[in-house]
């Protein structure tokens, strides 16, 4: 559903480096998300461990092993800081977080006591609880030591602090007297709990960085296309910045074509020369300059309002570069490549099946006016080849994304009996607008078209006659004037075919999405609001379930 620009104070423009690819702006709501979630592993993983230790006196050594949580509540809070900046390859994201709660535990213990020339030895119970138990830990996404950006664990910086500790020992006639003296040993058991903890508490935190980094960081997905190529998005992230509110990555998403896609200066040779196009009102399109300058603007260190996005989810940003890029990308694949061929045709009704490279790929019926159905009878073969004849120009409007491209379709009308040949040539000027989806598909998020539609406007040249009689063959070209019977019934075969089925053709292409890197087996997503910018796309990802 599209979302109203204003309630979300989404911006018209973008600046550099958020201006390319594809920006990822994290909620602080978003990270205390993920933090409680750190927050419940470690309680689960200190429920399933152990500690033992020992501490020793001028005259006595006590052992207790076994030690096991009983219950942990803990209850985190996590501050947010950014250094460098956005346009700093070395910026870095810090999150402190602080876990807050009680402990208690139960365990085993053993004392041997000196008694002069004899050493007794004491055994029993514990039992331990701590009123008031805090953690503290700092994490940081910034480039690591291996050149790559990612999470890293501030080593060293863990500290844990227990307070209002509450010991109490069992199992032996001289219980009484050891709970009596345990202040002798409360120091060394404080210690030992608190390195516990904070061995804990690192050994979730670093598993769970480690599963995030390797599902959104430094990674490529695969988009397979029905031409039988593929495409790669990068999300390897050039930028990490962010403020007190949110963290930003920056990735330029590269795209990497494999197959044998045409090159992008590539067009398709007219067959008819010297054509005249009538009712032509476009040119040609270029390739858009996608090399742009940039001036960093100064400003301070906190990026959150720099770019559009709500403060309590996670905002994906496609900007208009990247999908411009994404779609001319595509087209080097020969996308807009078809050759339609009759198979039957019922009154006026046509069936055509549709190849692309010789790889079939449908069918679909044409449904004619009947005055038109008579004009095609007595032509026994009807094949229509449609191609691109340049790049498809990309823009971005408020209601969605808007691709037009130039189109160049040969229609050839064969009759047997007598031996008759018509070719002729159109040119059309194809506009496809159209929306997205972020749907789960083939186990993972993707960007999957959600309607499709399309405006074309065809104009034609020449028209090329051929004619076998006996062993004679005449031929001739002829340029054609509105009103032509059957000029009109060929343009109209075209604007059935351009504009209600390729429409079809194409969403089907592209019918697995676009992947994005959000960690499909960690993250679930709700519900996805789509608001459209001339500058770029913004997706609100709202109900987020996050696990580890």
């Amino acid at each position: 559903m599209l979302v109203l620009l204003s309630l979300i104070g989404i911006c018209n423009t973008l600046s550099y480096p958020f201006s390319s690819g594809i920006s990822g702006k994290i909620s602080k709501q978003f990270i205390q998300d993920f933090t409680n979630e750190v927050a419940d592993a470690t309680e689960r993983f200190m429920r399933r461990s152990s500690f033992s230790g020992r501490s020793y006196g001028s005259d006595y050594t006590l052992w207790y092993s076994g030690v096991s949580v009983d219950s942990v509540s803990l209850s985190p809070s996590i501050s947010l800081w950014n250094s460098g900046s956005a346009s700093s390859t070395s910026a870095q994201l810090g999150v402190n977080g602080a876990i807050r709660g009680y402990i208690s535990a139960s365990g085993n213990w053993e004392m041997d006591k000196e008694f002069w020339f004899y050493t007794a030895n004491f055994a029993g119970w514990v039992d331990i609880s701590a009123s008031s138990f805090s953690i503290t830990n700092r994490v940081v996404l910034g480039r690591k030591s291996n050149g790559r950006i990612g999470f890293s664990r501030v080593p060293g910086y863990c500290s844990a602090s227990i307070s209002g500790l509450d010991v109490d020992i069992s199992g032996s006639w001289f219980s009484w007297v050891f709970n009596f003296l345990i202040w002798l040993f409360e120091d060394d058991l404080i210690a030992k709990m608190e390195e516990f903890a904070c061995e804990k508490v690192n050994s979730v935190i670093s598993e769970s960085l480690q599963k995030y980094e390797s599902s959104m960081l430094n990674k490529e997905y695969t988009m397979q296309l029905t031409t039988g190529g593929s495409l790669e998005v990068g999300f390897t992230p050039s930028v990490i910045t962010g403020g007190s509110s949110c963290a930003i990555i920056v990735a330029p998403s590269p795209l990497d074509l494999s197959g044998v896609p045409r090159g992008s200066s590539a067009v398709t040779p007219a067959f008819i020369p010297d054509r005249k196009k009538r009712n032509a009102e476009s040119t040609m399109l270029g390739d858009l300059d996608l090399e742009k300058t940039h001036e960093i603007e100064k400003r301070s260190t906190d990026y959150c309002s720099s770019i559009p996005g709500g403060s309590s989810a996670v905002s994906i940003i496609l900007t208009s570069e990247f999908v411009s890029r994404l779609i001319r990308n595509l087209h080097n694949f020969d996308l807009l490549k078809f050759t339609l061929v009759e198979r039957s045709t019922s009154g006026n009704r046509m069936t055509l099946d549709v190849t692309r490279n010789g790889r079939r790929m449908t069918s679909f019926n044409v449904q004619l006016p009947e005055s038109d159905g008579r004009e095609f009878a007595s032509f026994t073969g009807k094949k229509i080849k449609i191609s691109s004849t340049s790049s498809p120009s990309v823009r971005l409007t408020t209601s969605g994304i808007s691709v037009s491209v130039n189109l160049r379709a040969r229609v050839t009308l064969t009759s047997d009996n007598p031996n008759f040949e018509i070719r002729t040539e159109f040119e059309s000027r194809a506009e496809w607008r159209g929306t997205i989806d972020l749907t789960k598909t083939g186990g993972r998020y993707s960007f999957v078209p959600r309607s499709v539609s399309a405006r074309v406007n065809v104009w034609t040249g020449k028209i090329f006659a051929q004619a076998q009689h006996g062993d004679e063959t005449r031929s001739g070209r002829e340029e054609l004037d509105d009103g032509h019977d059957i000029l009109e019934a060929i343009e109209r075969l075209l604007n059935s075919v351009l504009q209600d089925n390729l429409a079809s053709l194409l969403k089907n292409d592209v019918r697995s999405g676009i992947p994005i890197n959000i960690p499909y087996e960690y993250v679930t997503v709700g519900s996805a609001n789509i608001a459209y910018n001339s500058d770029y796309i913004l997706i609100t990802a709202n109900s987020i379930g996050v696990s580890l």
